[in-house]
């Protein structure tokens, strides 16, 4: 039979790793995400908040996490989310730092906290430039080499960047995630050999019970709806967001041309106004040389009527000599001067 029950969503994540008679599926799940060494491998676990049909009822739209507490006190909070949200990660800070804090009550000490362990996986890409689908978050100094304490651990699993084929499962955590990413198309009853392992066959029959329970089918179906409707709304969100980021685009490449057509209509303006005082200052230098060229024609005219004169001969009209030209008046001064002195 094939449930037909995606494990991704949230209820159906939290049936099947926060019930209390399933604590051995959590304590697999967790071993697997952590890989620890022997000793300090997840026995046994406590459901803090575990599972119930009451708790979906009246919440259409909050992620449903688990909590948890192992044989060692150590907290753990395992969360299944359907987007990758942009605040997915102050929001994963934020309820690791809560979960920690609930440790203490009023009066007590610091050295009761323990280390308190996140766990979320992602439908989603969070980290787009990183290729690992698995990054464990701690706090170390930059070099890497100082850990401030082993008390924070955040674990983020990107499940679209698993890409792994039956075949090429191989850690445990491969075929965890290989049920989160096709668990909805498995047939409970005939797992392929490569996946036939007794947590996933659980897990499977977990699944299996959900779906022929009315009541929490119709919680399942009412929750992947809110998810569905949830997503539609991020996508539209999104793509208003990369709409405006275009058009802030388009803006700033607006903007960046009339700059650039403003500087270059400043340059011309500047050439033209150079030009302009070029202009001016050739008319000026014309005007000058034509006063100066009028005032040398007058001098010639009175120097060839002078030795017109010392010659004895008829003085020629002024206005026909203005009308020659300046070498013209030249030529006869210096004709008639040369004349008038042999």
């Amino acid at each position: 039979m094939i449930p037909g029950i995606d494990p991704k969503i949230d209820i159906a994540f939290k049936k099947v790793f926060g019930s209390e008679r399933l604590g051995d599926l959590t304590a697999a799940l967790i071993n697997a995400v952590r890989s620890p060494p022997p000793e300090h491998r997840v026995v046994e676990v406590e459901i803090l908040n575990p599972y119930s049909e009451r708790m979906t009822l009246d919440d259409k739209l909050s992620i449903l996490d688990i909590k948890a507490r192992d044989q060692s006190e150590w907290i753990y909070d395992l969360e299944m989310q359907m987007l990758a949200l942009a605040a997915l990660c102050p929001r994963a800070l934020y309820y690791w730092a809560k979960s920690y804090a609930e440790q203490l009550s009023a009066g007590a000490d610091y050295t009761r906290l323990r280390r308190t362990i996140s766990i979320c996986f992602v439908n989603g890409v969070v980290f787009r430039d990183w290729p690992d689908y698995h990054t464990c978050f701690q706090l170390l100094d930059p070099s890497g080499e100082l850990c401030l304490t082993e008390d924070l651990e955040i674990h983020i699993i990107e499940l679209p960047k698993f890409r792994k084929a039956l075949d090429e499962l191989t850690m445990p955590l491969d075929f965890w995630l290989y049920f989160f990413k096709n668990g909805e198309v498995l047939d409970a009853d005939a797992l392929p050999r490569e996946l036939d392992r007794p947590e996933v066959r659980k897990a499977m029959g977990v699944l299996k019970m959900l779906a022929q329970n009315d009541m929490e089918r119709e919680l399942y179906e009412g929750r992947l709806k809110a998810k569905r409707d949830l997503q539609t709304l991020e996508t539209e969100r999104r793509m208003a967001e990369e709409q405006r980021r275009a058009a802030e685009e388009q803006r700033r490449a607006a903007e960046e041309r009339w700059r650039t057509a403003e500087s270059h209509w400043r340059a011309a303006e500047k050439q033209r106004a150079e030009w302009q005082q070029r202009y001016e200052a050739a008319d000026r230098e014309r005007e000058a040389a034509k006063y100066e060229g009028e005032a040398a024609k007058r001098m010639l005219v009175r120097q060839i009527q002078l030795c017109e004169r010392l010659l004895g001969r008829p003085l020629s009209e002024a206005v026909e000599l203005a009308a020659c030209s300046l070498d013209e008046l030249r030529d006869l001064a210096e004709r008639l001067e040369r004349e008038s002195t042999a």
